[in-house]
């Protein structure tokens, strides 16, 4: 099925508005900071997962580690698992 831009917004109710927000960027005045103080600028929890995408693969970044930090670095957080979630070893 094809949708025309007409058709989208004949769909749409008046005063609904939406913003999606793909990605974000943050700005910080020095080239290192602590996992924790990335988290607060972010507004990401305090319980969350943070990361930082490299070539090798992803970089785990604890609350008191701090990291230098670079111009177009990829960072992201998850939610922390839950003990059901994780996988048991037999």
């Amino acid at each position: 099925m094809t949708t025309h831009a007409g058709d989208v917004e004949s769909r749409s109710r008046p005063g609904i508005h939406v913003t999606v927000v793909v990605a974000n960027r943050y700005a910080f005045d020095t080239d290192a900071a602590t996992g924790s103080e990335i988290k607060a600028k972010a507004g990401i929890p305090a319980g969350f997962d943070l990361y930082r995408r490299g070539r090798g693969g992803n970089e785990s970044i604890g609350d008191d580690d701090s990291v230098e930090l670079h111009n177009g670095d990829h960072l992201f957080a998850r939610p922390p698992r839950s003990p059901s979630t994780e996988q048991v070893e037999e």
